[in-house]
């Protein structure tokens, strides 16, 4: 009795809601056009706290209010009120393993204390999603972050996974239904959106509110946007995401030059490539801070962010006005 569903190193990993749809994605290069038209501006909100779910609310690429449910074309993702699935603890395993074998990968909500990977078993509630895309034997194999840090790959007993989901106090949690369901489409097409790249630059560039294009779908979100979000991270110090947005700028431009959009001769994807080592660096400082405490550290960070930002402000000015004619 084996059943392990196909994953890959996903492009993104700071914050789970970006990791395991890429992580399904990413085990085939079909999704990269769509990814490559999206994941470009940034978001911060005005209150780091978010008092609708007293919980907080950091900085982040922007996700529109429909990604809830529609996250990619390539992902059918259903929603499911756990309480109405499981009517009884002996639901649970069964229920995922049926759901495996038909392709699904099971997003759930979990008390982190009955899973031995995590740093908050044996310690602490945590309640917190897991994704689970495999069982073997009398384990579920699922992926999230380890004790370590890092975003890795566990085994999970039957038993362990049912206590785990059974005190999962999903009262006052950010996802009340605690289970989703992910399946990967191998049918569907999305082309490079060349047009909704440039908007997103210069939405990113003027530091323009984007929620107030899906204004059909909710109210406008606060905030910061685009450049703007650079001071928030002076006050915020997390620096991961404003890795992870470079170095997929990076990717991006290389597939632009190579499919035509953009001149390699001009240097774009090398150029990011350097914005990049920038964003890298900021994050080891920050990094290296959490440990000594070193206040200069901080005064250093803020001063490459400000030149991060106006060396980023100059190249995807330049990159639009090359892009002018292709974005009318």
């Amino acid at each position: 009795m084996k059943n392990i569903l196909p994953i890959a190193t996903p492009p993104i990993i700071g914050y789970l809601h970006h990791a395991y749809p890429l992580t399904i994605l990413a085990h085939s290069t079909t999704y990269l056009p769509w990814l490559y038209s999206h994941y470009i501006q940034l978001h911060c909100p005005n209150s780091l706290l978010d008092s609708r779910h007293s919980r907080t609310v950091k900085f982040n690429f922007y996700r529109s209010p429909d990604q809830r449910f529609t996250i990619s074309p390539y992902l059918k993702v259903q929603i499911l009120n756990r309480d109405l699935v499981f009517k009884s603890p002996t639901d649970i395993v069964p229920f995922i393993i049926a759901c495996i074998d038909k392709g699904y990968y099971v997003r759930l909500a979990v008390d982190e204390y009955f899973l031995p990977d995590s740093p908050a078993y044996r310690k602490r509630q945590f309640i917190h999603e897991t994704l689970i895309y495999g069982y073997d034997k009398q384990t579920f194999i699922g992926i999230g972050y380890n004790k370590q840090g890092d975003y890795a790959a566990y085994h999970i007993a039957f038993s362990e996974l049912e206590q785990a989901v059974l005190h999962a106090n999903l009262k006052g949690h950010y996802d009340p239904d605690g289970l989703r369901l992910f399946k990967y489409d191998p049918h569907a097409q999305y082309d490079f959106d060349i047009r909704l790249v440039c908007e997103h630059l210069e939405d990113f560039l003027s530091s323009r509110n984007t929620s107030q294009r899906f204004r059909m779908l909710a109210n406008p979100t606060d905030g910061a946007y685009g450049l703007a979000t650079y001071e928030c991270l002076k006050h915020f110090l997390a620096s991961h995401i404003l890795w992870e947005h470079k170095k997929c700028m990076v990717e991006r431009l290389k597939y632009m030059e190579t499919h035509g959009y953009i001149e390699l001769e001009d240097g774009f994807s090398v150029q990011c490539d350097e914005l990049a080592r920038t964003a890298g660096m900021i994050r080891m400082m920050l990094l290296k801070f959490r440990k000594t405490r070193n206040p200069d550290l901080i005064h250093r960070m803020c001063s490459h962010l400000d030149a991060l930002a106006e060396e980023e402000r100059g190249l995807l000015q330049y990159l639009l006005n090359k892009l002018e004619a292709v974005c009318l």
